[in-house]
């Protein structure tokens, strides 16, 4: 029994290596956006991955995580939906160039009815798309690095 306890704690360190050598590679912002919300609105249960995020917005977030406990940080939200809950329909997704090394993905959409739009921020670091920061247009306004600096 020890043995393949063994092996499924080397299986499973293997996997997370193979992970950590191999980042999600974003090709294209507005493509990725794309896919989140595809798999979002297909109904599964679905968590973007982790290593997409600029290291001032990663931190952030570890932080957060961290300070929270295992409880509700301080967004009690999927910020890539700008919901608890979703029923997406309307989805327009854009982009726009700010650089050679930065660009804007906008998703408009509608969650059970209201209107939403959030702009998603990207910079390209060392030849790698990450996100940086995540604003909502609609009311109330947000950007997800303030949101994050709730805790002490």
């Amino acid at each position: 029994m020890s043995g393949i306890r063994c092996a499924l704690t080397v299986f499973s360190f293997s996997i997370i290596a193979l992970s950590a050598a191999n980042p999600t590679q974003i090709d294209d912002p507005k493509s990725f956006v794309n896919e989140v919300f595809r798999r979002f609105s297909s109904k599964a249960s679905y968590t973007p991955p982790e290593d997409i995020y600029t290291a001032r917005l990663g931190k952030l977030i570890r932080d957060d995580k961290k300070n929270a406990r295992g409880e509700v940080g301080c967004v009690d939200f999927v910020f890539w939906l700008n919901a608890q809950d979703w029923t997406i329909s309307k989805l327009a997704i854009t982009s726009a160039d700010d650089g050679p090394d930065r660009k804007t993905v906008i998703a408009k959409f509608r969650n059970g009815g209201e209107p939403q739009e959030l702009h998603y921020d990207f910079r390209r670091i060392n030849g790698r798309w990450l996100l940086d920061d995540v604003h909502s247009m609609t009311q109330p306004p947000w950007t997800l690095s303030e949101l994050l600096k709730c805790a002490p």
